[in-house]
This record gives structure tokens, sequence and C-alpha cells, in this order.
């Protein structure tokens, strides 16, 4: 069920202890820039284990006692896949993903539909099965969280979460929070924006999408039929709708109007 935040008479002496240490990390002034310096160096990593590092090094400039980033593929109202970081229990990390608990995940279900940091205990949840990821969560140690969604410009369907934890009840409900809120998107963001990278540079291996390929693509965007696209580019019809066939083939989607779909979410094309 939804509980709303706690006001300064009902909080607890944890919860209260958890704010206070969060408030004295942020009155560094050098606590957004410290985040932002991690973040910065996100574009340059070079592979998991080094975006990894940089991921933890940035929950703890942040404040959170453990984290987690999800980014993951929705397709319609399914998730068809999920990348996992973690700085926390590593047997929740393998029971969350070897159990499914992605499909009922309430706080994945806040991540692809909104895109403003929200407290967790503020989510309304009554369905027994998001029930227990939320408690199995709050075991590893997120008793209080923090989740902060991350969506590019290229599209819905690929989405990313941060979850900032602490094991004091309200530690992230505190004046601290909007300072909080803004350092923990930069970090987000930065995460989101190298997973992409990563698809796209995938995509392109697997696929092998070549130069006319994107062209194809391009004129698909600008809504040009086969006939169109064939004059503009000196060959026959059938021939661009072969072409169409074998990049939809390989890029694994059933028609034209995905691959642009999917060439735009992955930014190989500007939609």
């Amino acid at each position: 069920m939804r509980s709303g935040p706690s006001s300064p008479d009902d909080q607890s002496p944890k919860a209260a202890d958890g704010g206070d240490r969060l408030l004295a990390q942020i009155s560094d002034s050098r606590y957004t820039a410290r985040v932002a310096a991690i973040a910065a160096r996100i574009p340059a990593a070079a592979d998991q284990p080094a975006v990894h590092a940089l991921f933890r090094e940035g929950v703890a400039a942040l404040g959170a006692e453990r984290a987690a980033f999800v980014s993951f593929v929705r397709d319609d109202t399914t998730l068809s896949s999920c990348r996992f970081m973690i700085d926390c229990d590593p047997a929740w990390g393998r029971m969350y993903l070897d159990d499914g608990h992605f499909v009922h995940d309430p706080w994945l279900a806040y991540a692809a539909h909104h895109s403003e940091p929200v407290l967790a205990d503020e989510l309304e949840v009554v369905d027994p099965l998001q029930r227990r990821v939320i408690d199995l969560a709050a075991r590893a140690g997120f008793v209080s969280a923090l989740l902060v969604p991350a969506h590019s410009g290229a599209g819905h369907s690929r989405i990313s979460a941060l979850c900032l934890g602490a094991a004091a009840p309200g530690y992230f409900d505190s004046p601290a929070l909007p300072t909080v809120r803004v350092s923990a998107r930069m970090l987000a963001m930065e995460l989101h924006d190298w997973w992409l990278a990563r698809l796209r540079c995938s995509l392109v291996v697997k696929a092998r999408l070549s130069h006319d390929d994107l062209v194809l693509l391009r004129h698909q965007l600008q809504g040009h039929s086969s006939k169109r696209i064939a004059a503009e580019l000196q060959v026959s019809k059938g021939s661009v709708d072969c072409r169409f066939q074998r990049m939809n083939a390989k890029l694994g989607v059933p028609n034209r109007r995905m691959a642009v779909k999917l060439a735009i979410e992955c930014g190989l094309i500007l939609g």
C-alpha cells in the first residue's frame, strides 16, 4: 500500500540519523560537481567492468548505501531483455534475474511510463507479486529507495532505471532530496546513454548494416515509397523491396517500419 513521506514528528531515530548523514554529505559544496565529474567519465568507459566501476563510484558520491541500475527493452507490455548492474548483495541480484522478478517489478513499471525521480514508498503497490519484489528488495537493503528513470529522445522502448537504496527507513526522504535527485539524474542518463551506445555497436556488428542500408532507412523515415526510393537511387522497385526484406531479417524485425524505429532508438539514424 502507499505510504507517503513521513513528517518530522513521526520519523524514527534511525530514519532521522540516515537523513542527517545524507544532509552532511551534500553540505559539501563539491557534492554535485563530484558526481558530475564521475558521470562525465562514463562515455569513455571501454567495457562493462570499467563502467561498473564508475557506477559504484557514482553511487558512493551520491551518498547511497547500495544501488541497482537496470537497462531494459520494453516491447508493448513485455520486457524482452534486461541488463543489470548492482552495488549490493550479489545473491539478491542473481535471484532477481533468475526468478524473473523484473516482470513484476513495480519500480521498473514506474520507470517505463515516467521520467521524474520518485521515492519508492510514494508508489501505490497492491499486487501480491509486486509486493513480493519490494519485500525482497528491502531484505537486500533497499528499505528506503529513490527511483531515477532514464529515457532517451530516440524512443520509449529502451529505458533505464537507477535505484538508490539505504537500510534506514526514510533515508532519502529529507531536505537533501532535491540535490540528490538532480545529481542522480546525471549519473543515470550517462549510464543509460552508455548502454545505448553499446547496443548500437552490437547491432551494427550483428546486422552488418551498410551505408546503403542506412540510406534506405532514411528514405523510409521520410515516408518515401519503394517506387520513389527506386527512382532516386536509380534501381528497380523490386530491388528496393528485396533489400528491405534482407535488412529486416538481419535486424530481426517484421517490417521496414520497425527497422526504422529500431535504428532510431539505437542512434543509427536521426528521427
